[in-house]
């Protein structure tokens, strides 16, 4: 059966530490999120499998000290370009699973980028990195670099 792989690397270089992660995401969680990832340490490195075709998925930080919210989202479809998306939003995602898609669904669809593309925010000290991989024989990874 083919897998799906997501690969996130977060690199924090602000002055904020991130903190009470929210995740959604369909499959398994290989290298979980960190709780919180403060300035200047080693990067957080995320990993997901799915034994489906496709996957998608949210993570989203509490920006400590501001209003803020790192969001990350992903979807990584069969037959069609993977897309991600990096975001700074003033609303926390919902804690129930069901509210927590439609949150990610809507913010994923109005600011969702190719992996070819660049993603622009206000904060230029959180860099965030992706590589994801379709799961179909000789496809190859698509590996996106985000400056955040």
């Amino acid at each position: 059966i083919p897998k799906t792989e997501i690969l996130i690397t977060i690199v924090n270089e602000s002055k904020y530490t991130l903190t009470n992660v929210t995740m959604y995401f369909n499959g398994t969680s290989i290298n979980p999120a960190s709780l919180n990832i403060a300035p200047f340490t080693d990067p957080s490195n995320v990993r997901f499998d799915a034994t489906l075709h496709a996957t998608k998925g949210m993570l989203c930080y509490q920006i400590e000290g501001t209003p803020n919210y790192l969001l990350i989202s992903w979807k990584v479809s069969f037959f069609r370009k993977n897309e991600f998306c990096v975001y700074i939003c003033a609303n926390r995602s919902p804690e129930e699973q069901k509210e927590k898609n439609i949150f990610r669904q809507h913010i994923h669809k109005e600011y969702k980028k190719a992996p070819d593309e660049i993603i622009q925010t206000g904060y230029k000290d959180f860099r965030v990195s992706a590589t994801m991989s379709s799961g179909n024989e000789g496809s190859s990874n698509n590996p996106t670099k985000e400056m955040v």
